[in-house]
């Protein structure tokens, strides 16, 4: 297996590098622009990093992000004083579009520097090397170069893979590539363990990695060696940023920082041991149920249950009733003594067992000198729980003798070693120790517990999955549910509406023999009634007919008086005429008679 070239220090090749760089700035004749790239993240306040979610470069656990990338660009952004903002991008294309377009500073996602992005691209000084290989499922045909290749061979779309093989088309015309979207390297393994696909190209660093995950991974050849991984950022017209990334860079490795940071990444990566890792595996599904619950009991803020789980496996491969030559026993390989000192009855009892291994190793961490980082102790504490913590002090004093820094867990380890040589041990206080173990065994605790780690990643996913799909079905049947009380409602309201259309009919039909029952009842009463009318105006016909007749003789009698009466006004008009003509002719006969009697008497002298 390629392991990363780490680095630890400025080499001289390295500083005659920046050197020529600030050369190069101070002699540089671009024109005076307004403001630098550097300025307007200053007045922003921000800087912007592009990167891609992995295990290596940045990722989110649910509690902290980490990542060497995200490290690095934390680091950056507090020595430029601003506030680093992440931009997590799907893929390669989408990283360099955003790139290109200014929506990021720069991209820091463990790119490979190829000939094509150095063109494009500016660079930061590498802060690691690696090798890119070809993976093949373990147990099948194992090419040895690429002549021998005799399956397509899987790269990401725009990965330093693709650049790098297409290149050996020309003297490899019949190999068939296949460029894959919207997949990384983790996803290319996955495929590879599981056999969907021959052969992948990925960084070795991340092949080292999942290899405790999927241990079919099996490296058939290198492709490229030592290709160096770099941040990148655009060719911008001034120097701000660009002077700013490898003055920074320099400080980096000059104060052992990037040392650190990749020890914490890569420190433990070591050989790969196939059968350990199918074995340690099969006891995470076979044995770790049965004591899960006991090391999340007993584990401390200092101590997480994962980490414990990893310890009592290195210690023990969690078998309660181990035992060594030398007397240490139990889940935890606790010697009497220590047994004693953290009140362990019975190191055979596996409950106590574990809860004496938290508690010693708690307190060992308690007692490391405070000058030791907090993300760093945990390591120090292990290798003190390896060979105790009398032989730890005296490989921080020999670090410290040789120049190095006693509180840096990626030196200190370095040295664990040296307590096997005579030359270093006889100036130690607690003398001779097994040095080189202890390292192997803290390297191989964090092994296990990047392993456990991913595991219940992976279990949690499961789990959340199944709930999504547990939720999804739970939906479904709800659709389902709904939409069957939807279409009962349906048929329901069509029933309904069947029975009130019938019942409106009954009551139309009902309506109607009863408008015809009270037509007949109409008819027959207006019949009756008509007659009755008939009958009354007959009556009333008769009796008009009676009275007109009664009226006539009332009448006749009435013209009959009116005769008479006339007659009678008529007799008595003539009598009274004849008295009066009578009586003027008496008159008459008097006044002549008196008249001529007067004459006579005129006439008698």
């Amino acid at each position: 297996m390629n392991k990363p070239v780490f680095l630890t220090a400025i080499t001289f090749k390295l500083q005659l590098f920046f050197s020529a760089i600030f050369l190069f700035l101070l002699t540089a004749c671009n024109p005076v622009t307004p403001t630098t790239d550097l300025e307007d993240m200053q007045a922003r306040q921000t800087l912007i990093m592009g990167t891609m979610n992995s295990a290596l470069t940045y990722s989110f656990d649910g509690d902290n992000y980490s990542g060497l990338d995200y490290e690095l660009g934390k680091k950056f952004a507090k020595y430029l004083h601003l506030k680093l903002i992440i931009k997590e991008y799907d893929d390669l294309d989408s990283l360099f579009s955003a790139l290109e377009d200014n929506e990021i500073d720069f991209a820091g996602a463990g790119l490979t520097l190829t000939p094509k992005r150095a063109e494009k691209y500016r660079s930061s000084p590498p802060y690691y090397y690696l090798s890119q290989t070809l993976v093949y499922h373990k147990g099948t045909y194992r090419p040895r170069d690429i002549a021998d290749i005799d399956a397509p061979v899987n790269v990401l779309k725009g990965s330093s893979h693709e650049e790098n093989i297409k290149a050996s088309l020309v003297d490899h015309p019949d190999l068939v590539i296949n460029v894959l979207e919207n997949e990384d390297q983790e996803s290319l393994l996955q495929k590879v363990a599981q056999k969907e696909i021959r052969y992948a190209i990925v960084d070795s660093t991340t092949l080292a990695q999942k290899q405790r995950y999927y241990p079919a991974l099996a490296e058939a050849f290198t492709i490229y060696e030592k290709q160096p991984v770099a941040w990148l950022i655009r060719k911008a017209q001034d120097d701000s940023l660009y002077s700013a990334m490898i003055e920074f860079m320099g400080n980096q490795y000059n104060s052992g920082t990037i040392a650190k940071v990749e020890e914490k990444y890569f420190g433990h990566i070591g050989d790969f041991d196939y059968v350990d890792t199918r074995i340690f595996l099969k006891r995470i599904d076979s044995r770790l149920p049965k004591y899960e619950t006991l090391f999340k009991q007993y584990a401390t803020p200092e101590v997480p249950w994962l980490l414990l789980a990893s310890i009592s496996y290195q210690e023990s491969h969690w078998n309660p009733k181990a035992t060594s030559p030398t007397g240490v026993r139990g889940m935890m390989m606790l010697t009497l003594d220590t047994a004693k000192f953290v009140g362990i009855k019975n190191r055979l009892n596996a409950e106590q067992s574990i809860q004496g291994g938290a508690k010693y190793l708690t307190q060992l961490i308690k007692r490391l000198p405070e000058s030791i980082p907090e993300d760093e102790r945990i390591w120090f504490a292990l290798a003190s729980y390896n060979i105790g913590l009398g032989h730890l002090l005296d490989v921080r004093r020999i670090t410290k003798m040789k120049g190095q820094n006693p509180d840096s867990w990626a030196e200190v380890k370095e040295n664990l070693p040296l307590l096997h040589e005579r030359k270093w041990y006889t100036k130690t206080r607690y003398g001779y120790a097994r040095g080189r173990e202890a390292k192997h065994y803290v390297d191989n605790i964090r092994e296990y517990l990047e392993t456990l780690t991913w595991h219940a990643q992976e279990q949690e996913k499961a789990l959340k999955l199944a709930e999504e799909q547990k939720a999804e079905e739970a939906r479904l049947a709800a659709i389902a549910k709904a939409e069957e009380e939807r279409l009962a409602a349906i048929e329901l309201e069509k029933q309904k509406k069947l029975e009130e259309e019938a019942l409106a009919e009954e009551q139309r039909q009902a309506a109607i023999e009863a408008e015809n029952q009270a037509r007949i009842i109409a008819d027959k009463e207006a019949k009756k009634q008509a007659e009755l009318a008939a009958e009354k105006a007959k009556q009333a016909a008769l009796e008009a007919a009676e009275k007109a007749k009664a009226d006539a003789a009332a009448k006749l009698a009435a013209e009959q008086k009116a005769e008479a009466e006339a007659a009678a006004k008529l007799a008595a008009e003539q009598k009274a005429e004849a008295a009066a003509k009578l009586a003027a002719e008496k008159k008459a006969e008097v006044e002549a008679k008196l008249a001529e009697e007067q004459t006579e008497t005129t006439d008698t002298p």
